[in-house]
């Protein structure tokens, strides 16, 4: 059986079940805990989705409030256990309510590279930048363009098997679509192999260079960013296969 839709892993059960044996990993989750640091604030994680991340900073003591435009996504999220400390909304930040204010602003997952047009970029970095208190940070990711990563994205580079809990085994693979030099189409396919349940879904992501994220984030009133290139905390260099940025207003 084989089926495909656009943007799949955000809507169909059967994805969504396997999102976070897929996206297993923390080491982004360590680096925005770290820089967030030990004491209480009022945090909102913009593209959530199954609520890993939302629940983690709860757990430490920060007040937060999780939003994403899935619905199936904050499903998962909101059966989880202890998903009641935190506060869950569907949208995206332009959803948010106008008088919130939060000391921190996450988007993380790459979550920013499904942001397709400047206009989209800008609106929603405004939209952040209007619900942060003076002093707020924003943090997020972008895979850098440089290295392009694109290209590993084949069946021969990108093919892994994953076993799941049931004990199924789930191949999956990238095939590219198409790259006009900012946006990339690409499918991922996935097979249940005990089942013999074949599905796709179809993406597109955005690979910015990091000067336009940069001028982005001027016009969008941030006075300071810092910038990262891995989880570790290394600096930013061409090669960096990452682009973190930790963004502040005054």
């Amino acid at each position: 059986m084989h089926k495909s839709t656009v943007n799949a892993l955000y809507t169909d059960p059967r994805l969504i079940a396997v999102y976070d044996v897929l996206n297993a990993g923390e080491a982004d989750h360590l680096f925005y805990a770290e820089r967030i640091g030990p004491e209480s604030r009022a945090v909102v994680d913009i593209g959530c989705g199954t609520g890993v991340l939302a629940l983690r900073l709860a757990q430490l003591g920060h007040s937060v409030t999780a939003i994403d435009p899935a619905p199936a996504m904050l499903d998962l999220a909101r059966a989880r256990s202890g998903a009641g400390q935190v506060c869950w909304r569907s949208g995206t930040a332009t959803d948010l309510p106008p008088d919130t204010r939060f000391n921190i602003a996450l988007m993380t997952g790459h979550a920013f590279q499904c942001l397709l047009t400047d206009e989209a970029v800008l609106q929603t970095l405004l939209a952040v930048r209007r619900r942060l208190r003076p002093g707020g940070v924003m943090m997020f990711e972008s895979r850098n363009p440089v290295g392009a990563p694109w290209q590993r994205w084949t069946p021969e580079y990108s093919r892994r098997m994953v076993e799941l809990a049931d004990g199924e085994q789930l191949a999956v693979w990238h095939v590219l679509q198409d790259f006009d030099g900012a946006l990339l189409s690409f499918d991922t396919h996935y097979h249940f192999q005990r089942a013999d349940v074949r599905l796709h879904s179809q993406s597109v992501l955005r690979f910015m260079t990091h000067a336009a994220i940069a001028e982005q984030l001027r016009l969008a009133g941030f006075v300071r960013v810092d910038w990262y290139g891995d989880w570790q905390g290394g600096a930013l260099t061409p090669a960096s296969a990452e682009m973190i940025a930790i963004a502040r207003c005054d």
